[in-house]
């Protein structure tokens, strides 16, 4: 089974965006020093990354989607498609 790739923010949005999936019904847990969160949903998987590289790596594929800042998808660039403003 293919899993949705997600790519999370570290830092300061990290607290938050978690606290939005566990509005929406998941647990997202990280273990200190981790990049890998653990998510409560075997279809889902996560990495870190800091908030200004995640559209770059959503438009390489690395991820399939992510949270990031709109600042950041204008400028890297990046031919990314925008799902929702949160």
């Amino acid at each position: 089974m293919k899993k949705l790739r997600i790519g999370f923010p570290s830092g300061s949005l990290q607290e938050s965006t978690f606290n939005l999936f566990a509005k929406a019904g998941y647990r997202v847990r990280l273990a200190s020093r981790s990049y890998v969160p653990d998510i409560d949903d075997p279809e889902l998987e996560g990495l870190m990354f800091r908030s200004q590289e995640i559209a770059k790596y959503v438009a390489r594929g690395v991820v399939d989607v992510g949270l990031t800042g709109k600042d950041w998808i204008i400028e890297n660039d990046v031919d990314v498609v925008e799902l929702g403003e949160l």
